[in-house]
């Protein structure tokens, strides 16, 4: 390379300072709802704890094999026809050979063994052969059909852990701190089962919170949890609905409930705002399933008929159409819903009919709604005021990533331009990145000439 010339080392210069300024424009001019990536129900809500089939492949004519996605996989299976035990299938694609005559549905069970190793697969699998459509006149290939609720196809999944934050920003001493009220006060054992946890820690919660609603610090923004969860209870502070969900995903995942932050808004400029509410989801491992969880409004969880816990996008989707029959909520009485009329003794986690205190859900889960499923850490988006950019190493490094490399899942009707923004994000990051590499080794090369 030929430095006999600062030309190359100026035009490269100039070429970094206009990819800086392009940068600092694009971050300071940008809109909020652009940096929310969108993705499937499935992403969320089928995670790797669970098994799910990528796809199915032909063997022979009367043998299939799953192709199974679980992060627990089995070696072994129990094969059940029609709930009777056959054979023991090994490997981590287990096959099925058909069992029943043509057009007729056949149960199939398969068992991850050791006993308890996780859920069975259930499927009714028919196969209507291409003699058959002969017979009748059409030119078909074998044709198998297949009916499960086991999760199908080929879509990104997370280990229910990749939500769950470690906190270590937070501090080993602040942490034992954390866990002792849990252990101590709230008196959260191990081995609680999932929904006596979260009622525990609900109402511990809820009582110690009763006098901390209101308009939250500037702060607040940059400061972990546990300092929020400090000034809320010592009266230095109060907290609106964002603070609250923070202060239950934080002791919730202390006390071992797997537990991520959720907030729902459709916002112009971070002004006007169509909807605005933070909450919680809660991984209840007992059913495999994710919970709507709101301490704000003391929803501990929420159950169709049968007790399964709903999540945040059935209750989305449900909502469309005002069709909360048969659903149910755990909630704690005292905190705002003190009219309803049951009876229950004070301080009392009570189950009453959704209808009758879904307004926070009616009002936020509506057509407008962008969901966000904030990744971790779990800290706040920096908005407008940079300056707490510099107060805290964590906050500032979790809003870089997610600037540039980890934007909050979203689920909505409305669109999102989270992928245009991050092609653009990034590659604008890059370029100046390859800018200043080239003007570092363009330097170089001119002083050793």
């Amino acid at each position: 390379m030929k430095c006999s010339l600062n030309r190359p080392v100026l035009w490269t210069a100039f070429l970094l300072i206009i990819l800086l300024i392009v940068n600092i424009w694009v971050f300071l001019k940008r809109d909020w709802e652009q940096s929310y990536y969108p993705t499937s129900y499935a992403t969320l809500y089928y995670p790797l704890d669970v098994p799910s089939i990528k796809n199915w492949k032909i063997i022979d004519r009367d043998v299939l094999e799953l192709n199974i996605t679980w992060s627990g996989q089995a070696e072994k299976w129990q094969l059940f026809i029609d709930d009777v035990p056959t054979e023991i299938i090994y490997g981590t694609k287990p096959r099925i050979k058909l069992n029943g005559d043509e057009l007729e549905y056949k149960k199939y069970t398969l068992k991850p063994l050791p006993e308890g190793n996780g859920p069975n697969l259930d499927f009714d699998i028919r196969f209507i052969s291409k003699e058959y459509y002969a017979e009748r006149g059409m030119k078909r290939n074998d044709v198998y059909t297949i009916t499960s609720d086991v999760p199908y196809g080929s879509f990104k999944q997370y280990p229910v852990s990749y939500w769950l934050d470690d906190y270590a920003y937070v501090g080993e001493e602040n942490l034992k701190k954390a866990d002792d009220i849990i252990c101590n006060e709230m008196g959260i054992l191990p081995s609680d089962p999932t929904f006596t946890k979260m009622e525990k820690l609900s109402k511990y919660l809820r009582i110690a919170l009763k006098n901390a609603r209101g308009v939250p610090k500037d702060d607040f923004r940059w400061m972990n949890p546990w300092l929020i969860y400090q000034e809320m209870v010592n009266g230095t502070g109060k907290g609106w609905c964002t603070q609250h969900a923070q202060i239950y995903t934080f002791f919730a995942n202390r006390a071992g409930i797997p537990t991520r932050y959720l907030f729902g808004a459709n916002t112009q400029d971070n002004t006007i705002t169509y909807t605005g509410h933070s909450w919680a989801e809660s991984y209840i491992k007992e059913q495999n399933r994710w919970t709507f969880v709101d301490l704000a409004h003391s929803h501990i969880y929420i159950t169709d008929r049968n007790g399964l816990v709903l999540n945040t996008a059935d209750l989305f989707h449900l909502n469309q159409y005002d069709a909360f029959d048969s659903t149910f909520a755990r909630i704690y009485k005292d905190w705002e819903w003190e009219k309803l009329d049951i009876d229950a003794g004070k301080d009392s986690i009570v189950t009453v009919p959704l209808s009758w205190c879904n307004r926070v859900v009616k009002g936020q889960l509506v057509k407008n709604a962008i969901i966000k499923y904030r990744r971790t850490p779990n800290c706040e988006e920096i908005r407008n005021i940079y300056s707490m950019l510099l107060k805290d190493k964590a906050f500032f490094w979790t809003n870089v990533k997610t600037y540039l490399f980890k934007p909050p899942l979203a689920y909505s009707f409305m669109p999102t331009e989270g992928k245009k923004t991050y092609f653009i994000r990034q590659s604008l990051f890059f370029s100046m990145t390859a800018v200043f590499l080239l003007l570092c080794v363009t330097i170089v090369c001119r002083r050793k000439k």
